[in-house]
């Protein structure tokens, strides 16, 4: 647990934010409330965390399987999301959007709060928690829960009694999406920049570094905006052309609560990726450099790292127990290591 204040984030602009210190809950007043560090907990609306399972493979790799392996249910591209993993053992995939985001952490910069890390609610809860019906949400607290709006309330839901925030503390092992390009950078102080001498020069240099730096921001902020801009019309017409009706006024949140409703496809990258950790479980020292799925030939395109040249038909010996076909090529030396690709599916050959 930790014991930094935190702030919650709320789900709706009317809706006020709230601090507290692990104890008592009070409304954000910009007048009285210092300015932080605090832990940010998002409306769970805003966020989606997946289970995944990987097999042995270096760790800069490991996003890119995992992107993978949840592109069928999120509905949007890839390419407008900030992914992070779980740390450790944590065998979860977070997922938000990125603009999204972007937004939370500039609106909190131009009051001078200061963010530490961020959670999405039903992770920072404790599983005990919920479910909890709140004024802008129900929280289903669980590593994998979700949140959805009130109005989405239905049979035993819509009974819930409504209730404030919980007394809580973060719980151990939730996901922070303060990481890659949204992770938090700590700045100098003025006073160490001129505790030395001869500084003059560095700080001309930030000076006009800084000034390159807000004219980059204000451009990307730009295009974010028209990106988001252009990402809800899509979705609007991909749900029209699914429907055949109008799309709500969020239609991308009525897909997501289509999805979580929805069982997952037996079919796929996950049973692929099950099969293939199975087999990679059995062998020694054999580890994948690059790995992609292609879903038309529902397979997954593998670069393997060997020990040795005898482990090749180790890998294929072992998938092949684990219920797949291996279709491997040659073995080759490449910067001092033994690699080779290889095609794997399901299903003997």
């Amino acid at each position: 647990m930790t014991s930094r204040a935190t702030l919650i984030w709320p789900a709706s602009p009317d809706a006020p934010r709230l601090i507290s210190d692990g104890k008592t809950w009070t409304r954000w007043n910009a007048s009285s409330s210092k300015a932080g560090p605090y832990d940010v907990v998002l409306p769970g609306q805003m966020v989606r965390i997946f289970p995944h399972e990987l097999p042995k493979m270096r760790e800069r790799e490991k996003l890119s399987a995992a992107r993978f392996s949840i592109e069928d249910q999120i509905g949007t591209s890839l390419d407008s999301q900030h992914i992070v993993l779980g740390t450790g053992q944590d065998q979860r995939i977070a997922v938000v959007d990125a603009a999204a985001l972007s937004r939370v952490l500039s609106a909190l910069s131009e009051e001078g709060i200061e963010a530490a890390d961020i959670y999405a609610d039903f992770d920072w809860l404790p599983s005990e928690a919920g479910p909890i019906r709140l004024a802008d949400r129900i929280i289903f607290t669980d590593p994998q829960g979700y949140t959805i709006d009130p109005e989405w309330a239905e049979g035993e839901l819509a009974q819930l009694p409504l209730s404030d925030w919980p007394n809580s503390q973060r719980r151990d092992g939730a996901i922070s999406l303060r990481h890659g390009s949204f992770a938090r950078h700590k700045g100098f102080s003025a006073g160490s920049l001129f505790s030395n001498g001869g500084l003059g020069r560095i700080v001309a240099l930030l000076a006009v570094s800084g000034a390159a730096w807000l004219g980059l921001t204000w451009t990307q902020a730009r295009a974010l905006s028209q990106q988001a801009a252009s990402l809800r019309a899509d979705t609007a017409q991909l749900y029209k052309n699914a429907t055949g009706q109008d799309a709500p006024r969020n239609p991308a949140r009525a897909v997501t609560r289509a999805v979580k409703s929805t069982p997952a496809s037996s079919q796929g990258f996950l049973p692929l990726m099950q099969a293939l950790n199975s087999a990679l479980a059995s062998t020694e020292n054999i580890a994948i450099e690059n790995i992609s799925y292609a879903e038309a030939k529902a397979q997954l395109n593998l670069r393997f790292i060997y020990p040795n040249f005898d482990a090749a038909s180790e890998i294929e010996r072992a998938a092949a127990d684990a219920g797949g076909t291996l279709r491997l090529g040659g073995v080759r030396e490449q910067n001092g290591v033994l690699i080779g690709d290889a095609v794997f599916e399901m299903g003997a050959q």
